[in-house]
């Protein structure tokens, strides 16, 4: 077990951003909308050439949309931008302890305010089933 929490990010996390739903502050909801749908959540980014993390929009931050709608609406309208973060030499054990903490699934990895990566629940129930192989 010691080996597992001492494990860093960097070994566990998603780190091709290509795969990750990443968009810019400024995309309008009918994009929000459609990630959501696939994916659960969405990051947002000041803009794809920088890549500075803003904030993040879930499934649950869009229950107040269903009564009060704009189609005016952008991403930077309707995220949250208290993020809960972690780097890639973060230790497993860390990650866990925040995820535990802030009920979150998922923690962007950031390097020099740009997201990187993330590391979520999934990876890290991969990597500790290897643990038994």
């Amino acid at each position: 077990m010691i080996e597992f929490y001492e494990t860093e990010v960097k070994d566990v996390m998603q780190n091709r951003l290509w795969d990750l739903p990443i968009v810019e502050k400024d995309v309008d909801m009918k994009l929000i909308l459609l990630i959501l749908v696939s994916r659960g959540y969405v990051w947002i980014v000041n803009n794809k050439k920088d890549m500075k993390l803003m904030g993040i929009i879930t499934e649950h931050d869009v229950l107040g949309l269903f009564e009060d709608f704009k189609v005016d609406l952008k991403a930077e309208d309707i995220m949250k931008k208290d993020l809960i973060t972690c780097s890639k030499h973060d230790k497993i054990k860390d990650v866990i302890d925040k995820i535990k903490k802030y009920k979150v699934r998922r923690l962007p990895v950031i390097e020099n305010d740009k997201i990187i990566g993330e590391v979520t629940l999934r990876h890290l129930i991969e990597k500790f089933s290897s643990f038994f192989s």
